[in-house]
């Protein structure tokens, strides 16, 4: 793992930041608010999808077409199984919210 410069470090950075400020909304409608608990797990999975962003900043600084080459690994600034297993929760809450919302609702 390289270091990162100040425009990556800034992106990590304002990513947690929503991220934090994602879920803390969240929890204040679920308490306060009387949120869907739907709603809550979708809230929750675009929080962690958020913080996924922030773990790996180098990829906003990559040009597409080397995204999109065969030979591109993806470069996390923490473990990547950790990494990849945050990715994979939030698209797992992402989607059972969505098919909860389509047929647990009335």
């Amino acid at each position: 793992m390289e270091t990162l410069n100040k425009k990556e470090k800034l992106l990590s950075i304002l990513f947690r930041l929503a991220a934090i400020i994602n879920l803390t909304v969240g929890i204040y409608s679920l308490i306060l608010q009387d949120l869907d608990w739907i709603e809550f797990i979708s809230c929750l999975a675009i929080s962690l999808i958020i913080l996924a962003g922030s773990l790996n900043p180098k990829l906003f600084f990559k040009p597409v077409k080397n995204i999109f080459s065969l030979h591109f690994t993806l470069e996390p600034i923490i473990n990547s199984t950790i990494y990849y297993t945050i990715i994979i929760t939030s698209l797992i809450l992402l989607f059972g919210s969505i098919l909860l919302e389509k047929f647990w609702s009335a």
